[in-house]
């Protein structure tokens, strides 16, 4: 598994801010790192508007336990 910086995650998804608590945050940055190792950073790039749809859901939701 490749957990990404933060700063990396930023980058990928093309954002500076990215909601989320510490805890949350740290999920989305195991999970991109598993995305770039399934599938590659361009593509991450490229699905970047739906991951963070994605994302912006399972906060409003508490979907990760705090």
């Amino acid at each position: 598994m490749n957990m990404l910086s933060l700063e990396k995650v930023f980058d990928l998804l093309g954002k500076s801010e990215i909601s989320g608590s510490p805890k949350e945050l740290e999920k989305l940055c195991i999970r991109i790192g598993e995305l770039v190792d399934a599938n590659g950073e361009d593509w991450v790039r490229e699905n970047r508007q739906q991951l963070l749809l994605e994302w912006e859901y399972i906060v409003a939701q508490g979907i990760i336990d705090n």
